[in-house]
């Protein structure tokens, strides 16, 4: 009734070949797998990507709006110091207060139609220095201790605007004693793209503004930390009855 379970085996020979398996049928579905990763990396990349451009847009909004900010409250700071010269000048009745007048006014025209550059040619902001000091100079009765030195070679070196004026400003309003007498040395040493800053005043007696004072330095040094990372050092210090700013930038 049943069939021995050999009967049904065929015997294997030579001429016949071992049945082989096509391998070619697991490749277009291989591919497909391929292809939908590639896409979903792509796609991954393209919209990291567009968040990475966006933070730096967001980013570069802040950094615009927060220097602005910082600028908007150094031009106030200088303007009511320039003003309180002149008064000084003119309630002395003194000679020079039409210079000091037209000073101030080349002074204003920097600040109005350069300093709101990027950046601004190095000699030119040496200039707005000078410019500034001579009006200081001014009304001090004893004048003859405020030097400024600049040395080395000044090119086409570039440098952001109003960066060191606080620093000098600081100087003039702590730099006089109650008598009088100012002390106040100012180094800048240009070498190639590097500029060397150094600014020595007497600390006088005047007691400091507990609500305005230091406006101007902290502004400064947040503009350094934004426009010059990694690209400047600053030490602020006294010694010997005397304020000492040293400041190293490398220029553009």
């Amino acid at each position: 009734m049943f069939e021995p379970f050999e009967q049904h085996l065929k015997p294997f020979n030579g001429d016949r070949k071992p049945p082989r398996f096509s391998s070619w049928r697991g490749i277009p579905v291989a591919l497909n797998v391929s292809f939908i990763l590639i896409g979903t990396i792509i796609r991954m990349y393209m919209e990291w990507n567009k968040n990475e451009t966006r933070k730096k847009e967001i980013e570069s909004v802040r950094t615009t709006t927060q220097l602005q900010f910082l600028k908007n409250q150094i031009n106030p700071h200088f303007l009511f110091n320039s003003l309180n010269t002149i008064y000084s000048l003119t309630t002395k009745k003194a000679s020079n207060a039409p210079e000091a007048v037209i000073t101030l006014s080349e002074l204003m025209r920097y600040m109005l139609y350069r300093a709101n550059n990027e950046y601004v040619p190095l000699q030119e902001e040496l200039d707005y220095i000078s410019n500034y000091i001579k009006l200081q100079r001014l009304r001090l009765a004893y004048a003859e201790n405020v030097t400024i030195n600049i040395r080395g070679n000044v090119g086409a070196q570039k440098v952001r605007p109003l960066l060191l004026i606080s620093f000098i400003e600081n100087a003039f309003k702590y730099g006089t004693d109650y008598q009088g007498n100012t002390e106040i040395k100012i180094v800048i040493t240009v070498s190639e793209n590097n500029l060397s800053f150094t600014c020595v005043n007497l600390i006088g007696n005047r007691k400091a503004d507990t609500e305005n004072s230091g406006i101007g330095l902290v502004n400064t040094r947040e503009r350094l930390e934004m426009l010059y990372p990694g690209m400047h050092t600053l030490e602020v210090s006294e010694k010997e009855g005397k304020y000492i700013v040293d400041l190293n930038l490398t220029l553009q």
